[in-house]
C-alpha cells in the first residue's frame, strides 16, 4: 500500500479514536456530577431506630444514641475537596458549661485554626446561646466521665471524619495556642496514625497498677489527646468493647489502651511533649495564676480552673503574638527604607531638659534613677522584671533562629547590669550586658564557653486606639444589676483643723458654682469632737446654706480611726454609689472630678489617683511663691506622691467585694496601703494608677506618735522627710556650706 494512504488512514482513525473518547469521558463527568450534586441536595437521613432507647440496652448501646438532633446531615466531598485542619472537642459538666467552658470559648477558641465543639451530658442548659453545644443522649455527668469520653470520641467519628484531618479531646480547665497547634500539626503527616500528647503511666501511687503492658502508655486527657483522623476511624468500632473491658476508672487510661489495642499506636513517647502539653501539678489552685513562665514554650497549658486566670492566660498569649507581628511588620520596614543603620538615638534633643536620662539595673536587681525625687534606689518593678525576661527571651529565639544549621547556639546565663530608658512618644530602650554561653555542638569542634556581649534593644510604642466609653462600660457591666448613681460622694474623717476645713469649704463651694449640670456632688464629714469643734459645725452650716448636700456622722471624743472613720461614711450610702476618699487638706479641679467619675467602673474597676504633694512653702524659690495658684508644677515646688494611696474612688459595692478598709489600724497611715493590696489581689477587679493633676495636697507639718506600732512610724517619718524639701533645694543648702 501507498505510504501516503498508509498515513492518512492512520490520522483518521487516530482523530475518530480521540473524538470517541472525548465524548465517552465528559458524558461520564456529566453523569457523575449530576448524581454527586443531586445526592448532595437530598440529606442523607438516619434510621430513627438509632435513637430509640431501649431497657435492654448496653452500654454502649447509650453511646450510639449521641447525636443531639433527630436528623443530621452527612457531608460528602466533591473531588478536590479540603478538610479542614483540627476540630477540638471540649468535655464539661453542667455545672461547669457557664462559666469555664464559656471562658474558654470567648478567649483561645476563637484563635483555632479549625472548629470548636463542647460536649455536656444530655438535658444540659446554658444561657449562651452562642456556645456550639452538643448534648450527648443518654450521657450524665457521672464523675469518672467514661461513658462522655467514649461517646464524644464515637460522635466524632461518625459526624465529622470526613471533615478535618485531626481531633483534639480536652477538658474545660485546658489553654490551647492556636497558632501553634496549627504549625505543629502540619509538621506531621495526617495521613497515618497518631495519637499525640504527653505521655503518662500514672502517678506515683498508681505507678503499676494501671495494667500497662512493658511498651504502652497512654496520652494524658488534661494536657489534651490529639488524634490523626486514621486513629479516629480504627477506633471508632472497638469503643464499645473497650467500654465494656474497663480494668481502671481512668477515661484517658481506658482511651489509650483502646487505641493501642486496636490501632498499634501508643502516645508519643518524647521528653518535649512535656513542654508542648504541659501539665501543671505542683499547686492545681494557683496554677499559672503569677507565674506563666511556660506558656512561651508550650502548646496547651493544664490546668486552669479560675475563669478569671484563663483570660489572664490569654491576654498574656496575645501580648505574645502581639509583640511577633510588631517584630515582623518593623523586620520589613527596615527592609523598605534599604537597610537604614540601627541607633538608639530617636530624637535630636534642643536643650538639656529634652534629654532622657537612663536608670540604671545591677544584677541584684536593683534599679538607680536619677530623674525621680527621693529615688536613688529601689527594687525593679514586677512589670519592668517580666519585661525584660520576654525581651531577653525573644533575643535569644533570634539567635537561635538557624542554630542547627550552624552547629552552634547561645544561652542565656546571666545579667551583670544594664540600662534602660523611656522617651514617652517614641518608645522604650535597653543596654543589657550579659553572660551567655555559647556552645558548639558539631563535631569534631565541640566546645562550650562562657563569654560576654552587649545587647542595644528597642521597644517602639504601638499606635494608640480609642474604644468608645458607652460600647466599652456596656460590655463589662454585663454582669451587673447595678445602676450606677451618678453623684460623686465625697466621704471626709475632721477632727479639728478648722481653718484647714475651711478653706476647703470655699474651695468645694466654687468648684460646685463653675461645674454646671453634668457634675453632681456631696459630701459625708465623719466629725470628731475636738477644740475647735464649734468653728467646724459653722463651716458645715455654710456648706448646706449653699446648697451643697452635707451628711454629718457624730464619732464624738474617741480615739482618731481614719479607716472606721471612711467605714462609718460608706455604711450610710447604697451599694451603686460612687465613693471619693479624700483628705481636708485636698484641693481639686472640675476635671479631676469627672476623670475620677470617668476612671471608676462598677465592678470592674478601682481608681487610685497619684496626687500632687508640696514641700514645704519654707523651701520654695522666690519665683514659686509669687504663683499664688495652688494647680502650678514645679520640681521645686512639690512632687507626684507615687508611694501615696489615700485618695481612692470606687463603687460600694466593690469596696465590700475586696474587705473594706481594716478598722483595727488606729491613728496615722497604712489604712489606705491595707485597701490597695487588698484590691490588687481581689483578682476579679483593674486598679488604676495615674498622675492626677487636678489634685493638689496642701503642704502641712506632719506629727508622728512615737507610741504608734513601728510599721506605722517609719511610714510617718518617711513621709515627713519626703515633704520637706526637693533635692534640688537640698543640693543647694549643701553647695553653700561646701
Amino acid at each position: 500500500m501507498d505510504m501516503r494512504l498508509r498515513g492518512g488512514w492512520r490520522m483518521l482513525f487516530s482523530r475518530s479514536f480521540t473524538t470517541i473518547l472525548i465524548g465517552i469521558l465528559f458524558g461520564f463527568t456529566a453523569t457523575y456530577y449530576s448524581t454527586t450534586l443531586k445526592s448532595l441536595t437530598e440529606p442523607i437521613r438516619c434510621d430513627p431506630s438509632f435513637y430509640q432507647s431501649s431497657k435492654s440496652s448496653s452500654e454502649f448501646d447509650i453511646i450510639s444514641r449521641i447525636a443531639d438532633q433527630d436528623v443530621f446531615t452527612r457531608s460528602q466531598s466533591l473531588p478536590g475537596h479540603r478538610r479542614g485542619l483540627i476540630l477540638v472537642a471540649i468535655m464539661t459538666a453542667a455545672k461547669y458549661v457557664d462559666t469555664r467552658a464559656y471562658n474558654v470559648w470567648k478567649t483561645w477558641a476563637q484563635h483555632i485554626p479549625g472548629k470548636v465543639l463542647i460536649f455536656v451530658a444530655e438535658g444540659t442548659q446554658t444561657i449562651h446561646e452562642d456556645m456550639p453545644v452538643i448534648r450527648l443522649k443518654g450521657v450524665d455527668d457521672t464523675y469518672p466521665p467514661q461513658k462522655k469520653s467514649f461517646a464524644m470520641v464515637k460522635w466524632l467519628a461518625e459526624n465529622m471524619a470526613d471533615e478535618y484531618d485531626w481531633f483534639l479531646r480536652a477538658d474545660d480547665d485546658l489553654y490551647i495556642r492556636g497558632e501553634e497547634l496549627a504549625a505543629f500539626l502540619r509538621s506531621v503527616d495526617s495521613s497515618r496514625a497518631h495519637v499525640i500528647g504527653q505521655a503518662g503511666l500514672g502517678n506515683s501511687a498508681e505507678y503499676g497498677l494501671l495494667a500497662l503492658g512493658s511498651t504502652d502508655n497512654y496520652c494524658m486527657g488534661g494536657p489534651g489527646i490529639v488524634m490523626s483522623r486514621a486513629t479516629l476511624l480504627k477506633v471508632s468500632p472497638h469503643l464499645e468493647s473497650c467500654l465494656q473491658h474497663m480494668l481502671t476508672s481512668h477515661e484517658d487510661v481506658e482511651l489509650g489502651r483502646c487505641i493501642r489495642k486496636h490501632v498499634g499506636v501508643a502516645c508519643t513517647w518524647n521528653y518535649e511533649m512535656q513542654k508542648l502539653f504541659h501539665n501543671n501539678q505542683s499547686a492545681i489552685k494557683e496554677s499559672y495564676a503569677k507565674n506563666m513562665k511556660e506558656l512561651k514554650d508550650a502548646i496547651t497549658l493544664h490546668p486552669i480552673k479560675d475563669p478569671a486566670v484563663m483570660r489572664k492566660v490569654h491576654l498574656r498569649n496575645r501580648e505574645f503574638k502581639l509583640r511577633e507581628s510588631r517584630a515582623r511588620r518593623a523586620a520589613l520596614h527596615d527592609e523598605l527604607s534599604f537597610a537604614k543603620k540601627a541607633t538608639l538615638i530617636r530624637m535630636t534633643p534642643n536643650r538639656t531638659n529634652d534629654l532622657t536620662p537612663w536608670e540604671y539595673i545591677n544584677n541584684n536587681k536593683i534599679l538607680f534613677c536619677s530623674d525621680r525625687v527621693n529615688c536613688p534606689r529601689h527594687t525593679v518593678d514586677l512589670s519592668i522584671r517580666t519585661e525584660m525576661s520576654d525581651i531577653i527571651t525573644q533575643l535569644f529565639d533570634e539567635f537561635n533562629l538557624n542554630a542547627r544549621q550552624r552547629g552552634r547556639v547561645l544561652q542565656f546565663q546571666s545579667l551583670q547590669y544594664g540600662y534602660m530608658r523611656v522617651e514617652p512618644t517614641k518608645g522604650v530602650d535597653y543596654v543589657l550586658d550579659m553572660i551567655l554561653w555559647f556552645k558548639k555542638f558539631r563535631p569534631p569542634h565541640r566546645t562550650t564557653l562562657s563569654v560576654r556581649r552587649h545587647a542595644y534593644v528597642q521597644q517602639t510604642f504601638g499606635k494608640l486606639r480609642t474604644l468608645p466609653e458607652i460600647t466599652f462600660r456596656s460590655n463589662i457591666r454585663a454582669n451587673s444589676s447595678l445602676i450606677e448613681d451618678p453623684t460623686i460622694h465625697m466621704i471626709m474623717p475632721l477632727r479639728g483643723r478648722a481653718a484647714i476645713f475651711s478653706r476647703f469649704a470655699e474651695h468645694l463651694k466654687s468648684i460646685c458654682a463653675r461645674s454646671g449640670d453634668d457634675l453632681h456632688i456631696s459630701l459625708t464629714i465623719v466629725l470628731y469632737s475636738s477644740e475647735d469643734e464649734a468653728q467646724n459645725r459653722e463651716t458645715i452650716d455654710m456648706l448646706r446654706e449653699s446648697m451643697i448636700p452635707v451628711t454629718l456622722i457624730e464619732m464624738g471624743d474617741i480615739a482618731f480611726s481614719r479607716g472606721i472613720a471612711l467605714m462609718k461614711g460608706a455604711a450610710t450610702l447604697p451599694h451603686n454609689s460612687l465613693l471619693f476618699f479624700t483628705d481636708v487638706d485636698m484641693l481639686f479641679t472640675c476635671d479631676a472630678l469627672r476623670r475620677i467619675k470617668l476612671n471608676t467602673i462598677l465592678n470592674a474597676q478601682i481608681y487610685f489617683p497619684i496626687v500632687f504633694s508640696e514641700f514645704s512653702h519654707e523651701s520654695w524659690s522666690e519665683n514659686d511663691k509669687l504663683l499664688a495658684d495652688a494647680f502650678h508644677y514645679g520640681r521645686r515646688r512639690g512632687y507626684f506622691r507615687n508611694f501615696g494611696y489615700g485618695l481612692a474612688a470606687m463603687y460600694k459595692s466593690d469596696l465590700m467585694s475586696i474587705g473594706g478598709f481594716d478598722t483595727k489600724i488606729e491613728g496615722w497611715g497604712k489604712e489606705d496601703v491595707d485597701l490597695f493590696e487588698k484590691a490588687i489581689k481581689s483578682g476579679n477587679l483593674r486598679v488604676i494608677r495615674t498622675p492626677e493633676p487636678g489634685l493638689v495636697h496642701i503642704y502641712h507639718p506632719i506629727h508622728c506618735d512615737e507610741n504608734m506600732p513601728a510599721a506605722q512610724k517609719d511610714m510617718c517619718h518617711g513621709s515627713k522627710a519626703a515633704s520637706l524639701a526637693s533635692i534640688d533645694t537640698l543640693v543647694d543648702q549643701i553647695a553653700q556650706y561646701t
